[in-house]
């Protein structure tokens, strides 16, 4: 399963979880909807590293090669 598909898989379990917490005040759907945003949160972190990797493939850069702009906003800012 790719890093998408369980953040959409991830997604659904929290809007579940959520509605059942907030619509009919179970309590233990709390945690669960808590532990879904604790797996989209992972997947996120997971996929926006395939997307710049894919992003650099095309490009034809090969990873590592430059900076990202997280190192160059830094670099600008200590000039």
């Amino acid at each position: 399963m790719t890093h998408h598909d369980k953040l959409l898989e991830a997604f659904e379990v929290y809007k579940s979880e959520n509605e059942k917490f907030h619509g009919k005040g179970v309590k233990a759907s709390a945690a669960r909807a808590r532990k879904a945003l604790q797996e989209i949160s992972g997947s996120c972190k997971e996929r926006r590293k395939e997307i710049t990797a894919e992003k650099e493939a095309l490009e034809g850069k090969p990873k590592g090669e430059g900076m990202s702009q997280d190192a160059a906003r830094h670099a600008h800012i200590r000039k």
